[in-house]
């Protein structure tokens, strides 16, 4: 499944991303109506289960990072490894802000050099977040 996204009418006042086929494929431009805003995660849902390795989810405050690149913006913000057969949790109260939006990608590399390599499965992630 492509990632999802359905906007949230409470005090939230935000949006939930729904993806479950995360892979070591970026998804560019993550959020809801393309780059250029700021985005605030508050809490990200991980599905490692499938798999019998470490995960990770690395997060980029980049609309279209450059795998392996060099640059600041090809570095990732975020990273949340998750250990075989395990889902995880994050809660952040005062979010992860991102000025331009954030692309993301799961992966067995925890090393930023060079190419990700896959996850043997899928995973599955949800991520609430609020976009300015």
């Amino acid at each position: 499944m492509a990632a999802a996204i359905t906007q949230l009418v409470d005090a939230l006042g935000g949006f939930v991303l729904s993806d479950t086929a995360v892979t070591n494929t970026v998804v560019a431009n993550a959020t809801v109506g393309g780059a250029g805003a700021t985005t605030n995660i508050f809490h990200i849902e991980f599905d490692n289960t499938a798999n019998a390795a470490v995960t990770y989810l690395k997060i980029y405050e980049n609309v279209n990072p450059t795998m392996g690149g060099t640059a600041a913006t090809d570095e990732p913000s975020f990273v949340l490894a998750a250990a075989a057969s395990t889902k995880e949790y994050v809660s952040v109260p005062s979010a992860i802000a991102h000025s331009t939006g954030f692309s993301y990608i799961a992966t067995t590399t925890q090393a930023e050099a060079g190419s990700p390599s896959a996850p043997a499965s899928a995973c599955s992630l949800a991520m609430i977040y609020t976009k300015a």
